[in-house]
């Protein structure tokens, strides 16, 4: 039913916002540009904007260009009441870009988070689905429209990057099917790999260097935790770096279950990643502990007004509580 509705959404309405999360990754950019590709085969129009930019090793994406960085000049001149809200689980998650909404303006949200809020007018959530790019091409499917190149290379890219590269356990024969038809379209794994997997700058690997070294094990080595502090941060090479996937570092030490990467971009200001290899804890209700949220085996939180290494042991004991 959920899909039936989203695809009447599609149909009945036009100029829509399009949309994802605050430094949105390579599911929620894969998604929007795989939406973009449907919403054109339809005839609708409508705009790309995010808070802020997409990740720069993103770029040789063939429409990364349509994205726009939210600017406050563009409240005077958009104001959407549809919109088209993906990979997103709470609302306050599209930053500034609320802003250039209508009070009453319609939402379609689309997510695979468990912690999804469901705020919107149409809620296609599905926390079975492995990415939100796969249900994107769901909403192909339900509208009888086929995969144009660019936006096959897209959806491939945002299923890519939550599969952490066809290797979690949220990985189904529907997934593999459905990334052979985004390569029949035109998506060719290859090229996409060697971009998004073998082409850091330096800044990256150094970073790397500085996470490898302050891992340490806890809990008789079943749990690892490690981070980047303000100083490094905001280093010249911290700003170059691109840290997503550091905290798979520690997670793949043998023995280790589960992994924490505590990183303090803004002073006294923590963000979190949370990672597990089993199911023993259900790292999305740990981190809404403290009021993050994400997937069981992923998900991530913030912390203010703590250190790092009392961020450490809160969320030690917090683990420590969930394993009872």
């Amino acid at each position: 039913m959920a899909i039936k509705e989203a695809a009447e959404f599609l149909r009945n309405n036009d100029n829509f916002l399009l949309t994802s999360h605050v430094n949105p990754d390579g599911d929620g950019i894969g998604s929007i540009l795989g939406m973009a590709g449907l919403l054109r085969q339809l005839g609708k129009s409508f705009h790309v904007i995010c808070a802020d930019p997409p990740q720069d090793k993103l770029g040789f994406l063939h429409a990364y260009n349509i994205i726009e960085t939210f600017n406050e000049a563009m409240k005077g001149k958009h104001s959407f009441g549809a919109a088209i809200i993906i990979d997103v689980p709470h609302m306050d998650r599209i930053g500034a870009t609320v802003s250039l909404l209508k009070k009453d303006a319609k939402l379609l949200v689309i997510d695979h988070h468990i912690s999804c809020e469901n705020f919107g007018t149409v809620n296609l959530v599905l926390p079975e689905a492995a990415a939100s790019a796969e249900i994107v091409a769901m909403l192909y499917d339900a509208l009888g429209k086929t995969f144009d190149a660019n936006s096959a290379e897209a959806l491939y890219v945002g299923l890519c990057i939550d599969t952490g590269r066809f290797r979690f356990s949220n990985v189904t024969p529907a997934v593999f099917k459905l990334a052979a038809r985004l390569v029949e379209a035109g998506a060719a794994p290859d090229i996409l790999s060697d971009l998004l997997y073998y082409n850091d700058p330096i800044e990256t690997k150094i970073g790397l260097a500085k996470v490898i070294e302050s891992i340490e094990l806890h809990d008789g080595g079943k749990t690892a935790t490690a981070w980047l502090d303000y100083n490094f941060m905001n280093s010249e090479i911290g700003k170059k770096m691109d840290d997503e996937g550091f905290v798979n570092q520690p997670l793949a030490i043998k023995g280790v279950e589960n992994a924490f990467l505590i990183r303090e971009k803004e002073k006294g200001k923590l963000r979190i990643s949370l990672r597990s290899r089993t199911d023993d804890v259900d790292m999305n209700k740990l981190a809404e502990k403290f009021g993050g949220g994400g997937h069981a085996r992923a998900s991530g939180c913030r912390m203010d007004g703590v250190s790092i290494d009392e961020a450490k042991k809160l969320l030690l004991a917090a683990l420590n509580d969930a394993k009872k």
